[in-house]
């Protein structure tokens, strides 16, 4: 989805007609040519935040599935503990 690309002063004068266009396109306001800030749809805004928290969820996943030597247990030791093998 590209952005429109709108100069603050003109964001000043033509703001509602900018968010009623917000659906179709989010606006990249510009200060002497860079960009300062971004305007979303509230719903475009919304799915943003929840692809976040679903990438971070999966980060946390991935990252707890790093295992090192002292955080595996062995079959043979699982099974014991659960009472699958005579000791």
């Amino acid at each position: 989805m590209d952005a429109d690309l709108v100069p603050l002063s003109e964001a000043k004068v033509h703001f509602h007609e900018l968010v009623r266009h917000l659906p179709e396109a989010p606006a990249l306001l510009l200060r002497h040519g860079r960009p300062v800030a971004v305007m979303l749809d509230h719903s475009a805004y919304s799915e943003l935040l929840s692809r976040v928290d679903d990438l971070e969820d999966r980060l946390a996943v991935y990252e707890s599935r790093e295992e090192t030597p002292d955080s595996r247990t062995s079959w043979d030791k699982l099974k014991a503990e659960a009472g699958l093998v005579a000791e």
